[in-house]
């Protein structure tokens, strides 16, 4: 039984983007239980209206978070040129909510792989282009048979 436990808890903690899929869901719902409990006594929100914001609140922070996954691997594969291009583009397109949104979300990534991720590939961020030039070089590594 232990076996068992050890080995799902550490396949969990070799995924850096399960760990942080699960915080950040877990962290739109407790927003939202706080959110829904200060509006108890207020007589015009609804199951529906509440509803709808916990779709919003984690669509929000999942939808933002994916984003920065595509970006890191869109920079990953195109290299440092298309890294600044594509963060200019989304700057442009969303003003300065690509800056937070991807400063908090770097922190995050720092925070949680400090804290729980334990797996052997290098953690990469969307501020850092050297985090994805190791990344890509651990994945040719890895694929050729090195790792």
């Amino acid at each position: 039984m232990e076996t068992t436990m050890n080995s799902s808890l550490q396949g969990f903690r070799n995924k850096i983007a399960m760990i942080e899929a699960i915080e950040l869901a877990t962290i739109g719902f407790v927003l939202w239980c706080l959110i829904a409990i200060l509006s108890v006594n207020t007589p015009d929100s609804s199951i529906v209206e509440m509803s709808t914001f916990l779709l919003i609140i984690e669509g929000a922070l999942l939808g933002s978070w994916a984003l920065y996954n595509i970006f890191i691997r869109i920079a990953r594969a195109g290299g440092k040129f298309v890294d600044v291009g594509v963060w200019v583009l989304a700057t442009a397109a969303t003003g300065s909510y690509t800056f937070w949104a991807w400063t908090i979300l770097d922190g995050n990534r720092f925070l949680m792989s400090k804290l729980l991720y334990r797996g052997d590939a290098p953690v990469e961020y969307a501020w850092s282009a050297r985090s994805k030039q190791v990344r890509k070089a651990w994945d040719k590594a890895r694929k050729e048979g090195y790792i």
